[in-house]
């Protein structure tokens, strides 16, 4: 199967750098475009202010996901990529599921921070409901590593 457009969302963690990094080496090697997508959370917001507060929070959450998304898609341009942006409002995990229902992507690849146990279970994984929502085969890197495992970021292709 050969892929022609990567979604990559980004947080801008180190996991999402990892996986963006391996995406961009993906689409070098196929030739293929990129897709960076950086979601402005709402639950960060949501509750916190009321009114006029609520206006400013989002429009600085906005610019920093906007932020984020312009320097992937610059990194991806000087390898020679084609990359298109998109920022979102809403839940990361549903808005990354969405874009890649409603744009032509082929494959999803992301980073996961590798929570496990009860944090996993309090906060969620939004990697994990996009591998089990998403429309495409999704790839999770992990950069999580056990001492004296190899450091580079661990690539699991799901879908």
């Amino acid at each position: 199967m050969s892929f022609e457009t990567y979604l990559v969302p980004t947080d801008g963690s180190d996991p999402a750098e990892a996986a963006a990094e391996r995406a961009f080496d993906l689409a070098a090697q196929c030739n293929a475009s990129i897709h960076v997508l950086s979601v402005a959370d709402d639950s960060v917001w949501a509750g916190i202010a009321q009114g006029d507060d609520t206006a400013e929070i989002r429009e600085r959450l906005h610019e920093r996901a906007s932020n984020r998304a312009l320097t992937l898609r610059k990194d991806a341009q000087d390898r020679g990529l084609d990359a298109i942006v998109a920022v979102r409002t809403g839940t990361p995990a549903d808005e990354i599921v969405e874009y890649a229902s409603t744009e032509p992507i082929d494959a999803i690849v992301m980073g996961t921070a590798g929570r496990g146990g009860l944090r996993r279970a309090i906060v969620g994984s939004v990697a994990d409901k996009v591998v089990r929502t998403a429309p495409v085969p999704v790839m999770t890197v992990n950069t999580t590593t056990a001492e004296g495992d190899d450091p580079r970021p661990l690539a699991t292709p799901t879908g």
